[in-house]
C-alpha cells in the first residue's frame, strides 16, 4: 500500500503522519503545492506561487503531470485542508474510477460554518462565516461525497459536517515526540514566565486573555510570541512556566500538545461537551475569559501544581499524540480493519 498526503501542510500534521506511517512499514509521501511558511519538511514540492500569475499555464501543466504520476503510483490519497491532487478537487471522480481510496482530514477553519451554522460561546464565528463562498462549499462537498472516510481530531468538528453517509474517524493530532525534550517548570520559582502565542489574535481570544492577565495579583513575566520562526518560538516555549493557548472553540490544538510535550502546564478553554468526549486524564486547565485571572493566580502561587501538570501533560502527549502510535491505527483505517472509529479508545 502506497499513500500520499497532500496538498497542504497544516501544523506539521501531514509530515508527522507520513513519518509515523513509515515507522509502521507503510510507503508514504508528503506532497504540497507550496511549502508551509513554517518550513515543515516535504517529500514533493510542486512549487506553485499564486502571486506569479504569468506562470499559471506552466503551473497547470506541472499539476496535471504530478496528478497523473500520483494516480499511477499511490493507492490512497490522504487529503488535508480539503484539497485533492488538483485545484477545485477536479480529480476525485478519476481517482475513484481507478479504485483509489480517499480519506479527508479536516483541521478546523476550512470546514467550520461551511455547511452548518454552529454557535460558540467564545469563538468569533460571525467574522469567519462572512468569508465563506459557494465555490468553497461545492469544492468540499465534491471531495466529501467521493471519499472513503472523514478524519477529525476530536468531536468538535462533527457538527460542521454536511449530511452525507461517510464513515467518520476520530484520529488524535500527531507529533514526533522524539523532538520534544520535556523541561518541567521549577516549583520554587517566584515570578513564573507565562507564554502566549497568538498566531491569530481574534481566533485565540488574545485581547480578552490580555485583559484577564491585567487582573492577576501575583507576579509574572509575560512573553507574547509573534513574528518568530519556529526555532525561535520553541526556544521561548522551553523557558515557559505556564503556557496559554486559546479561549475559543472549546478544544485543544497542536500548540497545546507541543506545550504538553515540553512538560508545560497548559491553559485552554475546554467546553463541557468536549470534556465529556476527551480522555478523563486530560491535564489541560480549562479557563474562560471570566476566570482566567483567578486560575493564573492559583498556578503562580502553587509551583508544585505547575510541575505536576507539566508532568501529566507530557504523559498525556506520549499516550495519545505520538505519531508512530497513532499511525499504527491510521494504517488500519486505510485497510478497513480498525476496531473502533475513535482512536482515543485504542491508544
Amino acid at each position: 500500500m502506497k499513500v500520499i498526503h497532500g496538498m497542504s501542510e497544516v501544523a506539521g500534521q501531514g509530515i508527522y503522519t507520513v513519518q509515523g506511517l513509515r515507522n509502521n512499514n507503510v510507503d508514504a509521501d508528503m506532497a504540497v503545492w507550496q511549502r508551509n511558511p513554517m518550513g515543515y519538511p516535504v517529500d514533493i514540492d510542486i512549487k506553485i506561487n499564486k502571486k506569479k500569475k504569468y506562470l499559471y499555464p506552466l503551473y497547470v501543466i506541472k499539476m496535471v503531470m504530478f496528478a497523473v504520476k500520483a494516480l499511477v503510483k499511490y493507492d490512497v490519497l490522504h487529503s488535508h485542508f480539503g484539497y485533492s491532487l488538483l485545484p477545485l478537487n477536479l480529480d476525485v471522480k478519476v481517482l475513484k474510477l481507478f479504485n483509489k481510496k480517499i480519506f479527508v482530514e479536516f483541521h478546523g477553519s476550512e470546514i467550520r460554518f461551511v455547511f452548518n451554522n454552529i454557535k460558540y460561546k467564545f469563538y468569533n464565528h460571525e467574522a469567519v462565516k462572512e468569508s465563506i463562498n459557494n465555490k468553497q462549499r461545492k469544492r468540499l462537498l465534491k471531495l466529501i461525497k467521493h471519499c472513503d472516510g472523514i478524519i477529525l481530531h476530536d468531536e468538535e468538528l462533527k457538527s460542521h459536517l454536511p449530511d452525507v453517509k461517510v464513515p467518520v474517524y476520530i484520529v488524535p493530532l500527531r507529533l514526533d515526540l522524539s523532538k520534544f525534550e520535556p523541561l518541567y517548570p521549577e516549583n520554587k520559582k517566584i515570578k513564573p514566565i507565562i507564554v502566549h502565542a497568538p498566531s491569530k489574535r481574534k481566533g485565540k481570544g488574545t485581547e480578552e486573555i490580555l485583559k484577564g492577565l491585567e487582573k492577576v495579583q501575583g507576579q509574572f513575566e509575560l512573553i507574547l510570541v509573534e513574528g518568530k520562526t519556529q526555532e525561535e518560538a520553541f526556544e521561548i516555549y522551553k523557558k515557559a512556566d505556564i503556557i496559554i493557548d486559546q479561549i475559543s472553540v472549546g478544544t485543544y490544538g497542536v500548540f497545546a500538545i507541543e506545550a504538553m510535550a515540553l512538560g508545560k502546564p497548559v491553559i485552554t478553554y475546554i467546553s463541557d461537551e468536549m470534556e465529556k468526549s476527551l480522555p478523563s486524564e486530560l491535564p489541560i486547565v480549562s479557563a474562560t475569559f471570566d476566570n482566567i485571572s483567578k486560575i493564573i493566580d492559583e498556578l503562580i502561587e502553587d509551583g508544585d501544581k505547575r510541575q505536576a501538570l507539566g508532568m501529566a501533560g507530557r504523559e498525556y502527549a506520549v499516550r495519545y499524540h505520538d505519531n508512530v502510535k497513532v499511525a499504527k491505527y491510521l494504517k488500519d483505517i486505510y485497510l478497513g480493519k480498525v476496531e473502533d472509529n475513535n482512536l482515543f479508545n485504542l491508544l
